[in-house]
This record gives C-alpha cells, sequence and structure tokens, in this order.
C-alpha cells in the first residue's frame, strides 16, 4: 500500500467517524474505554522498542523511526472540511496529526518490527465509534468515565485486548441495555407527570 492510499483510507474512516453524536458516545462506551486501553498499550510497546518513552502515551513514534517524516496539514484540513467537526481539542488533533504521520510511513514500520500491532488502530475506533475524547488529570475523559494512562510498566504487562468488530458488539451489548432502561424510566417519569391525579 502506498503512503498516498494509507493515508487516503486514514482519511475516509475518520471522516466518517461519529463526530457529534451523543447516543453513539453512551452505546459504545465500553468498547471505547478498551480501545483507549489497548492504545496505550501498543503505543507503550512501541515507544519502549524506539527509546521515546518519555512523552508516552503521545511520543510521536512516526517521527522517531523516520526523523525526515513532515506533518502536512492539508489531511487534517481535509478532515475538517469533509466531516464538517472542527478539531478544537489539542490532543485529539495531535494525535490525528500522528495518525497520518504514520501512515505516511506505510509499511515500513513493520519492516523493522513485525510482531507489532498497528498502534493507532485502536484510536481509530475510539473516534469512529464516538467522536472525541477530553484530557483528563491521569487519562483521557470519555463521557461516562475516563481511562487512566496508568504507567508504561503496567501497560507493557497488560494483556493485548480484542479489539474485532465482534468482540466490541459484545461489549456495548450492556451499554444499549443499560440506555434502553434509561429511555424507559425517563418515558415512564414524562408519562406520570402527564397524568391528572385521580
Amino acid at each position: 500500500m502506498t503512503e498516498t492510499v494509507a493515508r487516503e483510507r486514514l482519511l475516509t474512516r475518520l471522516v466518517g467517524a461519529r463526530w457529534d453524536d451523543d447516543e453513539a458516545e453512551q452505546l459504545h462506551e465500553t468498547s471505547r474505554r478498551q480501545l483507549a486501553s489497548e492504545f496505550f498499550r501498543r503505543k507503550a510497546v512501541w515507544a519502549n522498542a524506539l527509546g521515546i518513552t518519555e512523552r508516552w502515551p503521545f511520543s510521536n513514534i512516526a517521527l522517531a523511526l523516520d526523523p525526515s517524516v513532515e506533518s502536512d496539514p492539508t489531511w487534517v484540513e481535509r478532515l475538517e472540511d469533509e466531516s464538517g467537526h472542527e478539531l478544537n481539542n489539542p490532543l485529539v488533533r495531535k494525535v490525528i496529526t500522528d495518525m497520518f504521520r504514520w501512515a505516511s510511513l506505510g509499511g515500513r514500520p513493520y519492516e523493522r518490527f513485525p510482531e507489532f500491532d498497528d498502534p493507532y488502530e485502536p484510536m481509530v475506533q475510539v473516534f469512529e465509534l464516538g467522536g472525541e475524547f477530553w484530557n483528563g488529570q491521569a487519562g483521557i475523559e470519555l463521557p461516562i468515565a475516563g481511562v487512566v494512562y496508568g504507567s508504561l510498566d503496567d501497560r507493557l504487562a497488560q494483556a493485548p485486548i480484542p479489539i474485532d468488530a465482534e468482540t466490541l458488539a459484545t461489549l456495548d451489548d450492556q451499554d444499549r441495555i443499560e440506555l434502553d432502561k434509561v429511555r424507559a424510566r425517563a418515558a415512564q417519569r414524562a408519562q406520570q407527570t402527564r397524568e391528572p391525579p385521580s
């Protein structure tokens, strides 16, 4: 896959992300937490191998692999234009800029580390399933709960978390059930307030 094709594919996925969808955030809360945890694990693996652990989990692994790789702002500009969503969150903007840098390397990172997983795939899915995250005190914040960074050593010791569609859908089933319960209770309360006292 050429670098341009890789960046175009990434752009297509990010344009299709559910950036401003509150319901998606609630329906995918559990899977997004798991994806964020796996993102931190994978970034720990790459940062450790490349010797750039001091800025983990947001160290720029693409630049560590190839210091000549440039950040082309047109990709982020295209994302904002085509999605209609402005990336005002500096940390999210940085992560997405790093994603496009990584895509520009094509398959070169895996020639050096063939056993490593794609470091950014979990975070791409975080965006696809519910849009942005926010910077928290010791981790990132999602609408209902946060995900702590943990220590680098803890993340290196963490077992890989499956992020296939079937596993994520199973995780989200409970979120869907809970959201349905909340809606049912809200509808019941609304009905009770409309009913005249007997």
